[in-house]
């Protein structure tokens, strides 16, 4: 398969720029994505990440940009609005992770930090007894 036949890689018939579409947001997909190189607008369809078409030249405004693209000497573009941005984590988010001590089969886990009684040295004890 090559890159032209894959679904979710774009290879541009302008510019041979190769945009990679993000899963997440193109996996089911009807619209306008617009080049990460050169700019030019495609009508293009997929449906459970599978390609419906090829890609059809169309007039802006694009519905949604490539999630990552790069030039045939694998240098990437990286430049905003030419991209979509990196997803990042919620900055509402007030919780703290909850500390885990055994996994659900009773094993333990490093999910929280060791007390002095929990080590032998500078070794935990479950290295020691295998528990």
């Amino acid at each position: 398969m090559s890159f032209k036949e894959a679904s979710l890689i774009l290879e541009c018939p302008k510019c041979e720029v190769i945009n990679y579409l993000d899963p997440f947001t193109f996996w089911n997909f009807k619209g306008k994505v617009k080049c990460a190189g050169c700019d030019a607008v495609f009508q293009y369809a997929l449906e459970n990440g599978k390609r419906l078409g090829p890609p059809v030249d169309a007039k802006g405004p694009h519905d949604k940009v490539p999630g990552f693209a790069q030039t045939k000497d694998w240098k990437p573009i990286t430049t905003p609005g030419k991209v979509s941005s990196a997803p990042q984590a919620r900055e509402d988010f007030q919780g703290k992770p909850i500390p885990i001590a055994k996994s659900k089969r009773g094993k333990p886990v490093s999910g929280k930090p060791l007390t002095a009684d929990d080590l032998i040295g500078s070794v935990p004890k479950m290295f020691y007894t295998g528990i």
